[in-house]
């Protein structure tokens, strides 16, 4: 039996949820004895190891490129994107930095206007208005439930941004595949820096953590590129809320969390605006391929792992 697309797209999307919720919350139980610039490390090097499998059926010539710089300062970018959220995590209720994390689709907007040159409509800029007022929501400033901690995942979200206009830029010429593992392969030596300067050499049983969060990372990465390419952002965005449940899910059974009403209000308002947003590039898009202009590659393998 062949199932209809948005099925095929819910069940991707399901996995890559239950696998940010389990990241996420394997970040919280190894923040508590090891530096989160060393997680972040040992994130990347497992998550490179995992592609390793490609490059062996590929071949070293898959790996040639003119653009190793554009790829280096995205990794780079994506470095500090992931160190942010982990700190966070560190900090933070999980259900409420996962929510606050939706805010990526929001400020990609506002640098696609900078760095790609996108014509905005006043609908879209309206959305992004109401997605940010959906932040307020969560935050609540001027009263005493603002942790300014949350200002972190606003940071990690905005720079996460970059990685993925940044990564709509590459794929002009570059393979998805290539674009995942320059992401993943260039984050390993960025990472290091930071990560020594907080050194700690893993436990066994840290060891055995850290491996898993790197296969988490992966089967993140992996899920949201299969939902991808069975159809566009503004199929899998809607999908997208499932990260809240789990992750709070995960916080409440590991970590006693539980998220109050204003996360989930200010977390549907956020992923509103987003699913409009998305909904609107697709018709951009679909409007652009009708009168026969060039057409990018958009289709990313990006999360916020």
């Amino acid at each position: 039996m062949t199932l209809h697309t948005p099925v095929r797209i819910g069940l991707w999307m399901i996995v890559t949820a239950a696998a940010f919720g389990a990241m996420v919350g394997t970040v919280r139980y190894l923040s508590q004895e090891m530096d989160v610039f060393v997680i972040s490390f040992w994130r990347n090097v497992f998550a490179a190891l995992a592609l390793v499998p490609w490059i062996m059926e590929a071949g070293a010539g898959a790996l040639r490129t003119r653009r190793i710089g554009r790829f280096t300062v995205r990794s780079a970018i994506f470095v500090a994107s992931t160190i942010s959220l982990y700190m966070a995590v560190a900090m933070l209720p999980l259900a409420e930095a996962t929510a606050l994390s939706f805010t990526s689709p929001l400020f990609a907007t506002m640098l696609a206007v900078w760095l790609l040159k996108e014509h905005v409509t006043a609908a879209r800029w309206a959305a992004v208005a109401v997605g940010f007022i959906g932040v307020l929501v969560i935050l609540r400033p001027g009263i005493a439930a603002f942790d300014p901690v949350s200002l972190i995942v606003l940071f990690s979200a905005a720079t996460f941004a970059g990685v993925i206009v940044t990564g709509k830029q590459l794929a002009d010429t570059e393979s998805p595949e290539l674009i995942v593992f320059y992401l993943s392969a260039l984050a390993v030596p960025l990472s290091l820096p930071p990560a020594l300067w907080a050194w700690q050499w893993p436990t066994m049983t840290q060891w055995g953590w850290l491996v898993l969060l790197g296969i988490l990372a992966a089967i993140n990465m992996y899920g949201v590129s299969r939902a991808l390419r069975i159809g566009d952002a503004s199929q899998t965005t809607p999908f997208d809320f499932i990260r809240l449940p789990c992750s709070a899910l995960v916080g409440y059974l590991a970590f006693s969390e539980k998220p109050d009403v204003w996360t989930w209000i200010g977390a549907a308002v956020i992923l509103g605006s987003s699913v409009f947003i998305a909904r609107r590039e697709t018709v951009a898009e679909e409007e652009e391929e009708a009168e026969g202009a060039p057409q990018k590659n958009v289709r990313m393998a990006d999360t916020t792992s």
